[in-house]
C-alpha cells in the first residue's frame, strides 16, 4: 500500500461542489418563490375567469348561473 493513501481526503472536491449545487438550488427556489406568490386572501389574485368558473361549477352546487345564461341569449338574437 502507498503512503500517500489517506482516506480522509478523497470526495472532498464532490462534497464540496455538491453542497454549493444544492445552496444555488435553494436559493434560486427561493428567489422564484418570492418573486410569484401571492396570498390566496391576496386581492390581488381576483381570477380573470371568475364570473365563468362560478357559472360552470356553481350550477352544480346550488349557486346562481346567470352568466352562463347571458353568453347564450347573444347567440339565439343572432340566428332570427
Amino acid at each position: 500500500m502507498s503512503a500517500s493513501y489517506d482516506p480522509n481526503k478523497q470526495g472532498w472536491g464532490a462534497a464540496v461542489v455538491t453542497c454549493v449545487f444544492t445552496g444555488a438550488l435553494l436559493f434560486g427556489a427561493w428567489t422564484i418563490h418570492k418573486n410569484t406568490y401571492r396570498h390566496p386572501r391576496d386581492p390581488m389574485a381576483q381570477q380573470v375567469y371568475h364570473e365563468r368558473d362560478a357559472a360552470k361549477h356553481g350550477a352544480a352546487a346550488g349557486e346562481h348561473a346567470a352568466p352562463a345564461a347571458d353568453h347564450a341569449a347573444p347567440a339565439a338574437e343572432a340566428k332570427h
